[in-house]
């Protein structure tokens, strides 16, 4: 004789003391009507928690509810399945459900009896036996046309919310009196949440948007502005970040041979030779030799960087290797 297990639920609460059997599959849990087991209560949200149990298991799994749902005195968090045992004990609100697990007997199938033979009464003297009528003609039916593919399953909640946030409300829900406290309401409140909460996390974090390791690429224009500074589209952005990483450092030192060399080496890549002690030379007069061909960068932006980092007083001649 086989064995399977029973699922009962002990529940303890306002004005309530039962034991519920689980059957196989999703019971759901929650205030309103519609719901498999109410609870209603309004510390108990309208779609608060399921359980889902098979032939050997259950597993409780929070839908995100405003008040949350305790296991064994710890916080279930939400969407998250926690298997079920004998004895686990469940707090949802003011209510209180235990899981008892039993073991019952499985009756066996009644064997089905077996046919009895035909009964076949012999002719009597002088009886003649009717003729078999002719076989009846079978005709194949043709086969049913092929079923149609069933839709695809609309997700449960097609609308995720960004991470850190969540469609009830957790925080300003806090301020409000006991009796605020429905699903209703931290819906109604999670709107404001989610649109005042990463305002928030930017003002508090916006020394981010300052360092140029770490600020959006949109904001490196801005950064620039203070040096006076504009990228075109031939900065990449790994060239822009490096430029004000070193801006204070360079701009301390504007009008050197150092800062110079720096600043060409960080939009072409190499480091120029800069040259202002030659015996042909003229007075005040300098030169810059860049390592590749005149065709792989832009000129007018490198005359445009020289002009702004070499001293005031001096001009230069700018070389190019051959190509």
């Amino acid at each position: 004789m086989a064995n399977r297990l029973l699922f009962q639920l002990e529940i303890d609460g306002p004005e309530r003391a039962e034991t519920l059997a689980l059957p196989p599959g999703v019971t759901r849990l929650g205030r309103v009507a519609g719901n498999d087991l109410e609870l209603p209560h309004h510390f108990v949200s309208g779609r608060h928690a399921q359980i889902v149990c098979d032939e050997s298991s259950c597993v409780l799994t929070d839908l995100g509810s405003t008040n949350g749902t305790v296991v064994d005195g710890e916080k279930l968090p939400p969407q998250t399945p926690r298997p079920l045992t004998e004895g686990t004990a469940v707090q949802i609100g003011p209510y209180r459900l235990v899981l008892r697990v039993s073991t019952v007997a499985e009756p066996e199938p009644e064997p089905e009896p077996e046919a009895a033979p035909p009964i076949v009464v012999a002719p009597s003297a002088g009886e003649v036996m009717p003729a078999s009528s002719p076989p009846i003609p079978v005709i194949a039916t043709p086969p049913p046309p092929p079923t149609p593919p069933s839709p695809p399953a609309i997700p449960a909640d097609p609308a995720a919310p960004p991470p850190g946030l969540t469609h009830h409300s957790e925080r300003l829900l806090n301020y409000l009196p006991a009796i605020y406290h429905t699903d209703f309401m931290a819906r109604f409140l999670g709107i404001f949440e989610s649109i005042l909460t990463p305002i928030e996390w930017t003002v508090d974090n916006f020394d981010l948007y300052l360092d140029s390791s770490s600020a959006p690429a949109d904001f490196l224009p801005w950064l620039a502005n203070w040096y006076a500074m504009s990228f075109d589209t031939s900065w990449s952005e790994t060239q822009r970040r490096a430029f004000l990483a070193e801006a204070y450092d360079l701009y301390a030192r504007r009008g050197t041979r150092a800062a110079l060399q720096r600043v060409l080496q960080i939009y072409t890549g190499a480091r120029a030779e800069i040259v202002d002690q030659e015996a042909d030379q003229d007075p005040f007069v300098f030169t810059v030799r860049l390592p590749m061909p005149a065709n792989q960068v832009n000129r007018a932006l490198i005359e445009q960087l020289i002009d702004m980092h070499k001293p005031a007083h001096a001009s230069y001649r700018l070389l190019f290797a051959q190509g």
